[in-house]
């Protein structure tokens, strides 16, 4: 396909399809941000945070594309409000003096097969971490509102003890050292007018 008779809203860069540049903002109704944390080592426990916000910037050379990410702690929610209690209280995200988890990302380098790996730093409650996303383009469309649209799926892994969300974990994982042990999905749909 020529590049006169592509649509607008997205692009090929080294024959892979990205999106066009700009700067969008983060449709929180239609972003997902879920998790799956070890429970007792042989469970897992599924979850997701449901007030997301954030602006990615998509530059014309692709890997100085930048994302800044904000989510409302309190909006966790793993549908036991017992255990959503405890992940607010102080012996985990401590909420009432953290109410935000922030990610920025640093760095976008080109993977195979289509990928991106997007490193960047993690805020939960005072500490920072870097955290690497895999990350594809799912694709751009205009809405009938006269929006671009853009959708992006991530992955990445963290460890509650490097954030100090550790509260009996050695208790809850029979003395083990546990590494990765929190799964995170990303569903992320992105908006900018027309």
């Amino acid at each position: 396909m020529s590049d006169s008779s592509r649509d607008p809203l997205d692009r090929v860069v080294n024959h892979v399809l990205l999106p066009a540049p700009g700067t969008y903002e983060i449709d929180p109704i239609h972003t997902f941000v879920t998790f799956r944390a070890q429970h007792l080592i042989v469970g897992r426990v599924r979850g997701r945070f449901e007030s997301v916000t954030g602006t990615a910037i998509i530059a014309q050379e692709p890997t100085e594309s930048m994302v800044d990410v904000q989510i409302a702690a309190t909006s966790i929610s793993t549908l036991m409000s017992l255990r959503d209690d405890d992940l607010r209280s102080a012996h985990y995200l401590d909420v009432e003096r953290y109410p935000t988890i922030a990610y920025r990302s640093s760095r976008l380098a080109e993977e195979p097969n289509g990928k991106w790996l997007l490193s960047g730093d993690l805020t939960i409650r005072d500490t920072t971490r870097p955290v690497d996303l895999v990350v594809s383009f799912g694709g751009a469309v205009a809405d009938s509102y006269g929006n671009a649209r853009l959708a992006f799926q991530a992955r990445g892994s963290i460890t509650r003890m490097d954030f100090g969300l550790d509260h009996e974990l050695e208790k809850e994982a029979g003395g083990k050292k546990v590494r990765g042990d929190i799964l995170i999905d990303i569903d992320a749909e992105l908006v900018r007018p027309l």
